[in-house]
């Protein structure tokens, strides 16, 4: 049972190290491929009015893109899958013919084998700790069972030797008797 369970955890952690580390890959990858040089400093001026029209523009494919990378998460926040799968299926939607298109359909595809993942990951570690549990119980009344045969070892040992007591005591007597 313990090298199920070490081979289950190993395959998984090597599972979770492949796909972990293809995801970041293809986040650097979809960065470099959109980073492009620093805006020019804005002149410090007195604020402006941001026109109605400049909010209720809709949003280009490549920022949906990035939007939908930047909620995969970072080192200071977790990742929200939910809002990334929204973003990318707002780009496919919106944006049929985008040059994104097959990058937001791998990370999706990507993300539903990382949930897939997590949940064989929870499923399989429910099971072995209900085997663990069994196992441990199991080691217990074995114990308890060896307990009882030291006890009665003892019990016997100590009857034997009465045994062999009595027997030579016996002897003596009947030599005495002759």
């Amino acid at each position: 049972m313990r090298r199920r369970y070490r081979e289950a955890t190993m395959s998984n952690r090597k599972m979770w190290k492949k796909y972990h580390n293809y995801l970041v890959l293809l986040i650097i990858f979809f960065l470099w491929a959109c980073a492009s040089s620093p805006p020019a400093p804005a002149p410090v001026t007195s604020p402006t009015v941001i026109e109605k029209s400049a909010v209720t523009e809709p949003l280009s494919d490549s920022v949906i893109f990035n939007k939908g990378l930047s909620y995969l998460g970072s080192n200071e926040k977790s990742a929200d899958y939910a809002k990334a799968r929204e973003a990318f299926n707002e780009l496919l939607i919106k944006y049929p013919g985008s040059t994104w298109r097959n990058s937001s359909e791998t990370m999706l595809r990507l993300m539903d084998k990382l949930q897939s993942s997590e949940e064989k990951f929870h499923a399989d570690k429910a099971k072995l700790l209900k085997e663990n549990e069994l196992l441990k119980k199991d080691n217990r009344r074995l114990l308890e069972e060896t307990a009882k045969l030291v006890q009665e070892s003892e019990q016997l040992k100590n009857d034997i030797q009465l045994l062999k007591s009595l027997e030579v005591q016996l002897q003596k007597r009947e030599k005495m008797l002759r």
